[in-house]
């Protein structure tokens, strides 16, 4: 019997409960102290920050769900590596600086390792959303100063970023935080972003629930939060060398 059909029901099965959990309420746990520098730095969204929860993540290569382990850098610097549920073994990890993607496929023993341009991202994640655009979206909040992009108020409450043919649209809440975001290359609707949900971090809201979909609707990111640390002092510099025993794979592939 043919697995297609089980593993199509499992990946349905936990998007169900991405879901599910994704409207429940979020507990956490609140350090009794918090140093100034660490407010300082939750504050203007330039600290480093380690995520965990669960994740699905459907591109054009593939699909992967399961436990999810993320850091981002104050210098930008992400990596998101996904774990099978209840075992825990990594399956799939992405590594991105802002000048190269490192993608590892453990279970297929295959990688690649690409300039982070337009092309790389749309190739590989299924959509072109760049590191800052991704950043945004995990802290929930705009920096104060964007000066790549021109900033513009439109009515009802949206604010327009252009750079060069590239526009983005934010909506916020009553908070200020972000609640939806759409990005438009040359007039067209790249990909759309929402966060329904937000939790308390040291009093500080940051997003539950982020869901990110491609303009077809065949690449998704549906990311639910279930901790989030806040680590004092400087985080590892980002290893992009792959490991000797995989495969490099090529656009054409």
């Amino acid at each position: 019997m043919s697995l297609r059909l089980p593993l199509r029901l499992i990946f349905f099965v936990f998007a169900g409960i991405l879901l599910f959990t994704g409207c429940s309420s979020f507990p956490g746990s609140k350090p009794s102290t918090l140093t100034t520098s660490q407010l300082e730095n939750l504050r203007k969204s330039k600290g480093n920050y380690h995520f965990s929860g669960r994740i699905l993540f459907k591109h054009p290569k593939g699909k992967h769900s399961g436990e999810l382990a993320l850091q981002i850098s104050r210098n930008s610097e992400l990596k998101l590596s996904i774990f099978t549920p209840f075992v825990g073994s990594l399956i799939y990890e992405l590594r991105a600086s802002n000048n190269k993607i490192l993608i590892l496929n453990f279970q297929e023993k295959n990688f690649v390792l690409a300039d982070n341009n337009q092309e790389t991202r749309q190739t590989w994640l299924g959509m072109d959303i760049s590191l800052t655009e991704l950043k945004w979206l995990i802290l929930g909040q705009l920096p104060e100063k964007t000066p790549a992009w021109r900033r513009k108020k439109l009515s009802g409450g949206e604010l327009l970023l252009t750079q060069g043919t590239t526009e983005i649209r934010l909506r916020f809440n009553a908070s200020g935080q972000i609640e939806t975001m759409h990005k438009f290359l040359e007039g067209l609707l790249e990909f759309r972003a929402r966060i329904p949900i937000y939790q308390k971090h040291y009093d500080l809201p940051f997003p539950r629930k982020i869901s990110i979909e491609d303009y077809s609707g065949n690449s998704k990111w549906l990311m639910v939060f279930s901790e989030i640390q806040t680590p004092s002092g400087t985080m590892k510099t980002l290893d992009l060398k792959p490991p000797p025993n995989m495969r490099q794979l090529k656009s054409n592939q």
